[in-house]
């Protein structure tokens, strides 16, 4: 088997298994803010792309992160990622930033000062601009349900129709994938109550 033809069957679990990674950061920057070569990473996009670590996915798959060039993982990303790139782009900036953040916190938890306050607000307007991209992407996965009910509708046979159905299915899922747990699948069973805790500004005062 030539190497061209063993990159093109590893570039894809690889592609979708660097976006799991970047979208577990975001979400537990807590359990990854100590990984030094991951957060080194985060820092460009050919950092991202040099990547080399085993990633076990929402489903519990696991996908082997190879390293490739820059070029060859816009391409794949392109191809096998829905946003392609530009999506896995946007999510290596908020895993940095949801790392760098969740390591000032490790250093300020126990300070009670207006810096620790200013810290604080930025983790909530953090969280609360996570909120507002699942919104977005739940919106996103609605309209795709949308169109592919007239898809289904129209189908000119059952066969079609079954993979029409087949096709909405994998879309939705693969939109709801970027989003934050609990909607990031289609067996969402429970909505936790708000995790965050307000700070008590009276703390804060004196310093």
């Amino acid at each position: 088997m030539s190497q061209g033809i063993s990159l093109a069957a590893r570039a894809a679990p690889s592609v979708r298994g660097l976006h799991a990674l970047l979208v577990d950061a975001i979400k537990r920057a807590q359990q990854y803010h100590s990984d030094q070569e991951l957060r080194k990473a985060l820092k460009s996009q050919g950092g991202i792309a040099k990547l080399e670590r085993a990633v076990t996915n929402d489903r519990g798959d696991t996908l082997q992160v190879i390293p490739m060039s820059l070029n060859t993982l816009k391409t794949y990303a392109d191809t096998h990622l829905p946003g392609g790139f530009k999506t896995l782009n946007d999510l290596r900036l908020k895993a940095l930033e949801a790392l760098e953040i969740a390591a000032k916190r490790g250093e300020r938890s126990n300070k009670r000062t207006r810096s620790g306050l200013s810290l604080k607000v930025a983790e909530l307007e953090h969280e609360l601009e996570l909120h507002r991209q699942t919104n977005m992407l739940l919106l996103k996965a609605i309209a795709e349900c949308h169109e592919w009910f007239y898809n289904i509708r129209d189908a000119s046979s059952a066969l079609q129709r079954e993979k029409d159905a087949q096709d909405a299915a994998d879309t939705v899922r693969a939109v709801l994938s970027m989003a934050m747990p609990p909607f990031n699948t289609l067996h969402t069973v429970e909505v936790p109550s708000p995790s965050a805790e307000v700070p008590n500004i009276a703390d804060y005062r004196n310093d």
